[in-house]
């Protein structure tokens, strides 16, 4: 039977009260606000950083099974860029076995090599690792709010000595908190934005590292602490040793990083980017009949075409905060069950007999069109529209208590008016997405 194969949902158990909104009030403090470097050690238990090295193992298997460096998977042997080819012989074959610890995998894929590896967007290749750190991270974002460019997780592995980018300054606003799981240690330098620009042969990216290092602070840290570095420090790591870390980047985005950000929001969901007619030249001032190219391109809906350009700029603001808050700040939606799995939403008859709940700390929101009579529903950075019934916003409000739930309970007063099959579709919609988990 289908449910029988579709996985339960039950990952990462919730976040240790160490890392609760105390620890963070005092993590705020001793960083001034985000604006200092700091370490804190000793905060992750010695059953957290055995899980959370099975998840980042997890995203590299993820990755290698998909044989994909589309989300920025890089590999670095000896200091050199390895990709295409040297990624198909020698990393993808060589995915991380389940339960597998790090030196046996490094020793069994890379030998005795200098190697680094970076991973951008870890978030999405594992569910249990997404679910953990929005657990830490949750405290926090009630406390200061959500970056407006959200959340992204990097992972970072090896024992290639210097960072392979060299000296270098992160992108504007871009802080970030590396949870770091050993074995080895690690020791990160940073140098003062302007007092690093007036040092001979100062530049970003710059690899004649050892000359400048008089100039830095140096900061060492190793299995179980946390490392915070805001983004406007230059600064190099240094792993020696073999040591594998795991980073939340809380992305503060310029004004024109964000209008871009929604400017893209508007390409992806109101433009025909498939229709590729060839335009036709200009014959005068008069007409700009050569407008009609860029219209024919628009998918607006009625309300939008009424809409001063202004309101509709903040009506899709206000569309990208809501998917942000459904993924608990993760700029990257997860691979969905269809994408996993192969998990199909009409096959939803499965759910009929089940519990189901909310996946903790996320939440599904939702925005009603009255006079469209649709609802949007956001779960999981993922948009959803369906028709208006006023028992669909009931089922989400009972769905984000957290709860456990009956589904044939949950659908009883949809029922009255829709068939149950409907309802189910429904709750399969957002479990496909991640949106809920069976019990």
């Amino acid at each position: 039977m289908l449910s029988e194969i579709i996985p339960s949902g039950k990952v990462a158990p919730a976040a240790p009260s160490k890392i609760d909104s105390a620890w963070w009030d005092e993590f705020l403090k001793n960083s001034k606000n985000f604006t200092e470097t700091i370490v804190v050690k000793n905060v992750l238990s010695e059953k957290e950083c055995h899980e959370m090295t099975q998840m980042a193992l997890e995203v590299i298997r993820e990755l290698c099974t998909r044989k994909t460096n589309a989300y920025d998977f890089r590999i670095y042997i000896d200091g050199a860029h390895k990709n295409g080819d040297y990624m198909n012989n020698h990393v993808y074959p060589y995915a991380p076995m389940v339960d597998e610890d790090v030196p046996t995998w490094v020793n069994r894929a890379f030998g005795d090599q200098k190697f680094g590896m970076i991973i951008n967007y870890g978030e999405k290749f594992s569910h249990a690792l997404s679910q953990r750190l929005a657990e830490y991270a949750a405290p926090l974002l009630k406390k200061i709010g959500m970056p407006l460019n959200g959340m992204c997780v990097t992972i970072f592995l090896g024992n290639y000595a210097y960072t392979p980018l060299g000296i270098h300054q992160d992108h504007k606003g871009e802080n970030v908190i590396h949870f770091h799981l050993g074995p080895g240690g690690k020791v990160m330098y940073n140098w003062e934005p302007d007092e690093f620009k007036t040092l001979p042969n100062a530049k970003q990216n710059c690899m004649e590292i050892e000359p400048l290092l008089p100039y830095a602070k140096k900061f060492e840290f190793g299995r179980s602490d946390v490392f915070y570095m805001p983004w406007d420090k230059f600064h190099v790591g240094s792993s020696e040793e073999l040591s594998l870390g795991v980073t939340l980047w809380f992305n503060n985005p310029t004004r024109k990083a964000l209008m871009s950000k929604i400017l893209d929001a508007i390409k992806i969901q109101y433009v025909n980017t498939e229709d590729l007619t060839i335009t036709t030249p200009e014959k005068d001032l008069k007409g700009f009949s050569g407008f009609s190219n860029i219209e024919s391109l628009l998918k607006l809906e009625d309300r939008h075409r009424q809409l001063p350009f202004k309101t509709f700029l903040k009506e899709v603001y206000q569309e990208y905060m809501y998917a942000l808050y459904s993924n608990g700040g993760w700029w990257a939606r997860p691979l969905s069950l269809e994408q996993s799995i192969e998990y199909n939403e009409n096959e939803y008859e499965h759910l009929a007999d089940k519990y189901i709940r909310a996946i903790s700390p996320f939440r599904v929101y939702y925005k009603v069109l009255t006079a469209e009579e649709k609802l949007l529903v956001f779960t999981r950075a993922s948009k959803i529209e369906i028709r208006y019934h006023p028992a669909l916003v009931n089922i989400l409000e009972k769905i984000n208590t957290g709860e456990t739930l009956e589904v044939h309970a949950l659908l009883q007063e949809l029922a009255q008016d829709w068939p149950e099959e409907a309802g189910l579709y429904f709750l399969s919609l957002i479990y496909n997405k991640r949106g809920i988990e069976i019990v």
